[in-house]
């Protein structure tokens, strides 16, 4: 296990990366679409809507892309579990609400309407942050020099 440990590792990185890359790049592109998928919430105020559907997307991009490099794995897991418990924080508040509304996962580019499935998604993704979190030596990173990390007790 402890082999391939480093190659789940890049795994999930890749894949929780991967995906908060791909739901920001529709956000920044069109951020008035994003700003109405969150105002739909009924949350947030006005102000709040517009600043979050500015800076949110960018705090996106940056930590995906540090997750499939492999950079501060650790940090970046954590900071991307963070933003998942928000965001499935609100989903599941939507639900109970009776809200029918789209997510707001990839702005106006093909999010899912809020349901319970997407709370356990959501939730998933939560878990493989804290995987990474907990073993943040992976495959391939930066930190490890893009090569496979050695045992310690080698």
């Amino acid at each position: 296990m402890n082999t391939l440990l480093p190659w789940l590792g890049l795994l999930l990185r890749a894949y929780v990366g991967g995906f908060f890359v791909m739901a920001a790049v529709p956000k920044i592109i069109e951020p008035l679409a994003f700003a109405t998928s969150i105002s739909h919430y009924g949350l947030l105020p006005n102000w709040a809507v517009n600043a979050l559907a500015l800076v949110l997307p960018w705090l996106e991009i940056i930590s995906g892309i540090m997750l499939v490099a492999g950079v501060k794995v650790r940090l970046n897991a954590l900071f991307t579990g963070a933003m998942l418990l928000i965001f499935t924080s609100a989903v599941a508040y939507a639900v109970v609400m009776g809200l029918k509304i789209d997510c707001g996962c990839f702005g106006s580019q093909g999010g899912e309407d809020v349901s319970w499935f997407k709370v356990g998604k959501n939730t998933l993704m939560m878990l493989m942050c804290l995987v990474l979190w907990k073993w943040p030596t992976t495959a391939l990173s930066v930190e490890t020099g893009m090569g496979i990390p050695r045992s310690k007790t080698a």
